[in-house]
């Protein structure tokens, strides 16, 4: 576990009749002396919603940091006075770790989403490349660290937890499945679950084990911590399972998704944004009026990893996902920085019309910042995420580096169109999504492409809408016995000969 100084608590935050909590905790590496822990300060947000409960611990001095701490989970209802005690704790156990080993290399992480945090994984370490990730839950029984108090370790019981909540172990595990899956589905993070060989907590992801690893365990002195986790390259989890009253039923178990898709978010780099209206899954706080990530979360997720279709960058790694007849919606797309560009293939007949509309995604504007160096929100500035690349759109043909029309039109933040552009050759085509802009930020967007598509000209074998001498040409060269189904086979007897040159030249055009 990477080793901290100078760890602060911030505000207890009161909302309506119940009192809520965020803290924070600061960690500069070198050889500064060891802090006292500050006392618990209160303040009163603007948002009074009753509903909302505590998710997470901000890491203070994000800039500065070799490494990032665990972000930690509290119930709703946390006292003020438990909240400082842990705090303290965490100040004394993190400073003690801290004095017993080196600095040298310690440290694996950085800042989060607004200083462009992820995993750093052979193959995929730069901003926008897709990442491969396992996870794995030990076995009942593992020894775990109490990483909160420094107290003693207790044996991992996330298994047994999951039968008595959830009916089986399958039924929990389902859940966290639920939670990797919509965060592969919305970005270019794809995760393999594998089983885990019961290694020592703390050990690398391995082929034995998960990159991330989920595990449970009691606390004598947790207070209201629901759960904690640490920041890449470490994903791993830890549930407070003796907090787990607090989870509720309702909506398949959305509240403990929501904190586990929360954490997990921190687990990918990601951290808290503000202000804390509601609107987004990495606020301070959470609501469970929705399910899991939303449109700022997307955008975090696109910006570090790509889309789930990543890479698709060039012709030759274009994405075969358009349907060649009829169409095809491809929703939470993106260009993830000032170089990006999508590529999507697919095979279209002679006759047939492409159309095809790209549509910038998001809301029209929303409120968007970082959280304060005190725990606090900061009312955030104004984001317009449908504005941020002025997008273009392009047909190719085959390996063509030339297209066959372009679109940029539109004023940005506004749709690109394509309508009915004619096909007058069979080939591979490939739509491409690019931008005119140079804005090194992300930009998601939409796309919905219709391809009305035509039979194929019989005996047209060149594919030049025509049948004439170069078909000719064609058969005579694979007179003879043929495979059974070939185009040049016209009548079915999978052989070349008289009664399909017969045939040939009544389609003479």
């Amino acid at each position: 576990m990477p080793q901290y100084i100078n760890h602060q608590a911030a505000p207890v935050i009161r909302i309506g009749s119940s009192v809520l909590f965020i803290a924070s905790i600061a960690a500069v590496m070198g050889s500064l002396p060891v802090p006292q822990a500050t006392t618990v300060a209160t303040a009163v947000p603007a948002d009074k919603s009753a509903e909302r409960t505590m998710i997470g611990f901000e890491p203070l001095c994000m800039a500065e940091m070799p490494g990032v701490p665990m972000s930690l989970c509290f119930m709703p209802g946390t006292s003020a006075e438990e909240v400082n005690q842990v705090t303290q704790r965490l100040v004394s156990q993190w400073a003690k770790d801290l004095a017993e080993r080196p600095l040298a290399g310690e440290g694996d992480g950085g800042t989060a989403y607004f200083s462009s945090t992820r995993w750093q994984l052979t193959g995929s370490s730069a901003q926008g490349a897709p990442a491969n990730l396992t996870w794995s839950m030990p076995a009942d029984g593992l020894s775990i660290p109490d990483d909160l108090a420094g107290g003693a370790a207790s044996p991992n019981n996330l298994n047994a937890t999951f039968v008595t909540k959830f009916g089986s172990l399958e039924a929990g595990k389902s859940l966290l499945r639920q939670v990797y899956a919509r965060w592969s589905e919305l970005s270019g993070v794809n995760y393999t679950e594998v089983t885990d060989d019961n290694a020592a907590w703390g050990a690398l992801g391995s082929t034995t084990r998960g990159d991330i690893r989920v595990v449970g365990r009691t606390f004598a002195n947790a207070g209201g911590v629901l759960a904690y986790n640490f920041f890449p390259n470490n994903g791993d989890m830890v549930i407070v399972t003796s907090n787990s009253n607090a989870w509720s039923a309702a909506n398949n178990q959305r509240y403990f998704r929501n904190i586990i898709a929360h954490e997990h978010g921190h687990g990918l780099g990601f951290d808290h944004v503000c202000p804390a209206n509601s609107s987004k899954l990495m606020e301070p706080f959470i609501t469970t009026s929705f399910d899991g990530p939303q449109n700022d979360d997307i955008r975090a997720a696109q910006r570090q990893y790509g889309d789930n279709y990543e890479p698709n960058d060039t012709y030759n790694t274009g994405s075969a996902v358009i349907n060649e007849s009829g169409s095809t919606s491809l929703p939470n797309l993106s260009i993830d920085d000032n170089s990006d560009v999508d590529y999507f293939k697919f095979n279209a007949n002679i006759g047939a019309t492409i159309t095809v509309r790209v549509s910038p995604q998001g809301p029209a504007s929303y409120l968007n910042g970082t959280q304060n160096a005190n725990g606090s929100c900061s009312a955030g500035t104004s984001f317009l995420p449908l504005a941020v690349h002025d997008l273009v759109l392009s047909i190719y043909r085959g390996t063509s580096t030339t297209p066959l029309i372009s679109q940029n039109v539109s004023a940005l933040g506004v749709a690109e169109s394509i309508t009915n552009y004619p096909v007058l050759a069979s080939d591979v085509y490939s739509i491409k999504v690019s931008s005119a802009s140079t804005t090194d930020d992300v930009q998601l967007y939409s796309m919905i492409t219709t391809i009305v598509a035509t039979a194929p000209l019989i005996g047209d074998f060149d594919g030049n809408g025509s049948v004439g001498g170069g078909d000719l040409g064609i058969l005579l060269a694979v007179w003879g016995p043929i495979t059974c189904g070939s185009p040049y086979d016209l009548n079915g007897d999978c052989v070349i000969d008289g009664a399909d040159l017969a045939d040939f030249l009544t389609r003479w055009t």
